[in-house]
């Protein structure tokens, strides 16, 4: 147990994050529109026993405060250490005018104190930020939102948040520009707006067969909406320019 205090008592300097902290006028947005797609394909993959046991330990854990958080005893050990070794997250940021992908995990140490059956947790200071966006718009979206812990696909999670706010209006317009911003398939820009990563599938066949498609699908599959495409507007030399699409509530009997 020595060992252990010795590791709580410093207050260890984090280091400075290059996350940005959302503007406020993001902190009004969706969870979709705030946070990065494979970081919610991650949390919402995660079972209720891992998500409840990672809700507990970031509700615990505080900015700038880096000492190790209890999440129980010995019996959930091997769901945290689950949350460590086997769900990757995937953040795609810009730093000093270049596209940086950082890959790390939900839970950076696990810390066991055999003696007091206890477990404890750390996480990355250097995605600080992004834990505190996790607690503030992933927990209560999950409850309010069972349909989402259903989604696999980072598409359909994108294409969901989208189609859910515009469930009401039957049908909706979206260029294929702003579209593929829904699903994260933008240009990646610096702060001044030069492009320094071109957008994910290029191609509308590309980008109709390898994520539009699959996205519809499980959607309609898993989830209480409906969705299809009514109409795709092309301009004078065929290159698509915008879509249409049938947004609805399924009926109970088709549930």
């Amino acid at each position: 147990m020595q060992i252990l205090r010795s590791f709580f008592t410093p207050r260890m300097k984090a280091p400075k994050t290059t996350l940005q902290r959302p503007p406020r006028s993001a902190l009004r947005k969706a969870p979709g529109e705030l946070l990065p797609a494979r970081v919610q394909k991650s949390y919402f993959m995660l079972s209720s026993a891992e998500r409840n046991l990672l809700n507990t330990a970031l509700e615990k854990w505080r900015l700038g405060r880096h000492e190790p958080v209890l999440v129980g005893g010995l019996n959930r050990l091997k769901t945290t250490l689950k949350l460590m070794g086997v769900y990757r997250l995937v953040i795609e940021e810009v730093q000093d005018a270049r596209a940086i992908t950082s890959y790390t995990r939900w839970i950076e140490a696990v810390l066991v104190d055999e003696a007091e059956d206890q477990v404890y947790v750390t996480f990355s200071p250097r995605f600080e930020h992004l834990w505190l966006e996790v607690r503030k718009r992933l927990f209560e979206h999950a409850a309010s939102n069972p349909a989402k812990t259903k989604l696999r696909g980072r598409y359909a999670l994108r294409l969901y948040n989208w189609a859910h706010k515009h469930v009401q209006a039957g049908t909706k317009r979206i260029s294929l520009e702003q579209l593929r911003k829904v699903l994260g398939l933008e240009e990646l820009k610096d702060a001044e707006g030069v492009t320094i990563k071109e957008g994910p599938l290029p191609i509308w066949a590309n980008f109709h067969q390898r994520a539009l498609v699959p996205a519809i699908a499980e959607i309609n599959t898993k989830t209480e909406l409906e969705i299809s495409i009514e109409s795709i507007d092309r301009s004078k030399h065929r290159r698509v320019t915008a879509l249409s699409f049938s947004i609805k509530p399924k009926t109970e009997t088709a549930r």
